[in-house]
């Protein structure tokens, strides 16, 4: 569980696309010193091997089949959204909309956010965490362990307490609300998953993935026991430290936030697997 650590998790990691991951996407950076552990010390996030460059470098595959893409229905009225180079400011303003009181502001990236938001879903739906063009700041605080080297580590249950807000605002969005922007953002949610290269999803597919990825997260109950091999530290269950991150970082966060999180993912899945499909026709 161990290795320094980057990042947000996907967490609240929904909002439009924080439909994923959110959460995640919430690690954090650091540099700890090597010294002993106190009986109640800070330890830093792990770090997975850091994910290419999701922005810049384009991943390509042939396609096994045509992807199918969701029949987006235009709101009445309405105009579609601004071009995806155009689309920051108005992109920002809407998922503000999802929690009362600005409340989000603490959270949300507000630069490239279609773009942000589609690497992470992309990485996410591979089990991974980004660690480059996150769309969520950082969670602040370090990371709390207790014990010591002589009589073994364990996760403070104090660090739960740090993932508390962002997801109690993710569990309180209103789920319609969350599809509804997904719906009318969803051309240009597909434009940039377009510029990653990949042929053979679509961005409809890619997002269910990624949820599907943090629902099979296991639940785990009682202390989590950690292990220093080196500098960093690592969950002492092989089973648990081979999990992919995002699942890391679901057990990271606690059994009662991972259960929210969970809860409100399954509403979101059920509504987007509603949502008609079409071939695309490119």
């Amino acid at each position: 569980m161990s290795e320094q650590q980057s990042r947000q998790g996907w967490i609240i990691g929904i909002i439009v696309v924080v439909v994923v991951a959110a959460a995640a996407y919430w690690l954090w950076t650091g540099e700890e010193k090597k010294k002993e552990i106190p009986t109640i010390g800070v330890v830093e996030e792990p770090q997975t091997a850091p994910e290419p460059e999701a922005l810049a470098q384009p991943e390509s595959q042939e396609p096994a089949q045509p992807p199918e893409e969701p029949v987006i229905e235009e709101e009445p009225g309405r105009e579609p959204p601004p071009p995806l180079n155009e689309s920051d400011k108005a992109a920002y303003d809407e998922l503000m909309t999802l929690a009362p009181d600005g409340a989000l502001s603490r959270w949300l990236v507000p630069d490239e956010v279609i773009r942000k938001w589609v690497a992470a879903a992309n990485a996410a739906s591979r089990g991974e965490l980004i660690h480059k063009h996150r769309p969520l700041k950082t969670i602040r605080g370090p990371i709390t362990v207790t014990g010591s080297s002589a009589e073994g580590y364990q996760l403070s249950p104090e660090n739960y307490r740090r993932y508390d807000q962002p997801v109690r605002l993710f569990a309180l969005a209103n789920t319609d609300a969350i599809i509804t922007l997904y719906q009318y953002w969803y051309p240009r949610l597909a434009q940039a998953y377009g510029e990653l290269g990949i042929r053979n999803k679509s961005f409809h597919q890619v997002v269910i993935g990624a949820i599907d990825n943090v629902l099979a997260a296991p639940d785990v109950e009682g202390p989590i026991q950690l292990i220093r091999p080196s500098v960093y530290y690592k969950f002492a269950d092989p089973k648990l430290e081979k999990l992919p991150g995002i699942q890391k970082l679901m057990i990271r966060m606690g059994p009662d936030n991972a259960a929210r999180v969970k809860e409100k993912l399954k509403e979101i899945k059920a509504k987007l697997e509603e949502m008609p499909v079409q071939e695309q026709t490119q």
